[in-house]
């Protein structure tokens, strides 16, 4: 009897002493110790809200072009000025038919009052007066049309000097001292250099991220640019399907058609590539429950590089020992 008990001692000894050796020793950690939180980055350029063909709006003569290649002007200052005398011709022709009018119409009055003083003493017929009113009805009308042609007149003399409608960059002479310019000919380009954004296009699937990130950069010649989110686009290109996005400078902008990368902060937590392992053909990481490892998959993770989880950052996963890991394995846990 005392051989049996000291045989299932033994026994029972030896199958410890084998489990123990079974578990595999590990090491965890929080996810919120070792997740990083990477850049991302989308092809960026800036643009000018104003990049215009500044045109002829009447038909004359370039008299000078005061302006060159790479000036840089302010509003209203001067681009173009064309020749502008028959236009002043037919304005002081304008003022001249209205003077006129103003005399025959003050004729016309008194010759109406007349005509009615007149006619209380039947002296005159009543058709002459209503002559009288007509004459001064149709002078009356035939003067507003002379108005409007003073008015057309003095908008003519003053589209001889073409001016700046902002502070612009001068891009193109289109047209020449002594060129004949018609009603639309194009005779200066310019580009507007204050109202800029940034037009950037990026994954639909990165939109959100953008819209959440604190910090946003535009990164041109090794220098960033702090930017801020106007808006998404709330469409799709059909052909890139990719979603723009318009953002504005905070500080200082970059030069107008400048080519980089809008940069951001990913605010989820990745787990970074050496801490996922390959399972039933999914790739996750091990988390620990009751000193027995669990795998957890990780949705579109990627080999050797860093991946997006869900799980809270107080989730312990394993970071030594991991490779050797099956669903299941009772572990011991060293940190």
């Amino acid at each position: 009897m005392k051989l049996l008990l000291q045989l299932f001692l033994l026994i029972l000894s030896a199958t410890t002493s084998v489990s123990a050796q079974e578990k595999i020793t590990v090491n965890t950690a929080n996810i919120a110790d070792v997740a990083s939180y990477p850049e991302r980055s989308a092809p960026a350029t800036v643009i000018s809200l104003n990049d215009s063909t500044i045109s002829a709006r009447i038909a004359a003569q370039v008299d000078e072009l005061p302006i060159r290649v790479g000036d840089i002007v302010e509003k209203d200052s001067v681009l173009a000025k064309l020749d502008c005398s028959d236009y002043n011709l037919a304005s002081s022709e304008s003022k001249a038919r209205l003077d006129g009018l103003k005399a025959q119409i003050e004729l016309a009055k008194r010759r109406l009052e007349r005509t009615k003083k007149l006619t209380l003493k039947r002296s005159v017929s009543e058709e002459i007066l209503d002559e009288r009113e007509s004459d001064l009805a149709v002078l009356n009308t035939d003067y507003r049309a002379a108005m409007s042609k003073v008015r057309m007149a003095k908008l003519n003399e003053s589209r001889c000097i073409v001016t700046s409608p902002f502070r612009a960059l001068i891009n193109e002479r289109s047209s020449a001292i002594g060129q004949y310019a018609n009603t639309g000919t194009a005779l200066v380009k310019i580009m507007d250099i204050e109202q800029l954004e940034i037009s950037a296009q990026v994954f639909n699937r990165d939109s959100e991220q953008i819209s959440l990130s604190e910090k946003l950069f535009f990164e041109h010649a090794d220098t960033r640019y702090p930017v801020s989110l106007r808006t998404v686009i709330p469409a799709i290109n059909p052909e890139t399907r990719n979603r723009e996005v318009r953002l504005l400078f905070i500080n200082g902008p970059a030069l107008p058609g400048s080519a980089g990368k809008l940069i951001w902060r990913d605010k989820r937590a990745h787990i970074p590539g050496e801490y996922l392992v390959r399972r039933n053909n999914e790739l996750g990481i091990f988390t620990i429950e009751n000193d027995i490892a669990r795998f957890i998959a990780v949705p579109s993770a990627e080999t050797g590089r860093a991946s997006p989880t869900s799980l809270a950052i107080e989730t312990p996963i394993v970071i030594e020992g991991h490779f050797s890991l099956k669903e299941g394995d009772a572990v011991t846990v060293v940190n």
